[in-house]
């Protein structure tokens, strides 16, 4: 098959696929809340995985991954239609695994620092240390939610989901040099307010 047979194959696909969606989505708000399974199914696998890397642990990774949903639930009524139905799971997933992170650290600081000595506070994750961190992740997430797309996406599943230039190739139907030049447009527009991705 032409290459460019088989892309405008895989754009009628993706165009078939939000379709759908949106079908899916519009009857849960006109009160058929069973239709939500669908999208639970389409997107589950894709939610514990950017769980899963986030936390590296399995038994919050599907803790957190119930409550994205269900959080995604009770948020769809706002949902505008504006992006993807997966580009808006997939920053509230975003919000919810880093908001477990800050929790999680600030616990593991508490647990800690009655058995640190005077000499471990010259490497040791302070108090300070991890306010400082947080303040620079949330900087860092503003600045991300601020790109215009489609660079916002790209940054996002690089840099937070992990995906490799390939994957997010497929996903999107774009090439990988494509992937590429987004990501190096993105750094750019970075760097410009003051933050870097590395």
């Amino acid at each position: 098959m032409p290459q460019h047979a088989a892309s405008n194959l895989t754009y009628r696909e993706e165009g078939r696929r939000l379709e759908e969606e949106l079908q899916w989505i519009r009857a849960v708000k006109a009160g058929h809340p069973e239709a939500y399974k669908f999208l639970v199914q389409r997107y589950q696998s894709m939610v514990y995985h950017v769980c899963l890397k986030m936390t590296a642990d399995s038994v919050s990774a599907k803790d957190l991954s119930q409550d994205i949903f269900l959080k995604a639930y009770s948020a769809l009524p706002a949902f505008r239609e504006e992006s993807s139905f997966s580009t808006w799971l997939y920053q509230i997933a975003v919000r919810k695994c880093l908001d477990w992170k800050r929790a999680h650290q600030r616990e593991q600081a508490r647990r800690t620092m009655g058995e640190v000595n005077e000499n471990d506070w010259v490497t040791a994750e302070t108090p300070e240390k991890i306010v400082l961190s947080e303040e620079t992740n949330s900087r860092i997430r503003q600045i991300v939610d601020e790109l215009q797309e489609p660079y916002k996406s790209a940054v996002q599943m690089y840099y937070f989901e992990q995906c490799s230039y390939q994957e997010i190739a497929k996903r999107r139907g774009i090439t990988a040099k494509t992937v590429e030049s987004q990501l190096y447009r993105a750094r750019q527009m970075m760097r410009q307010k003051g933050e870097e991705l590395r």
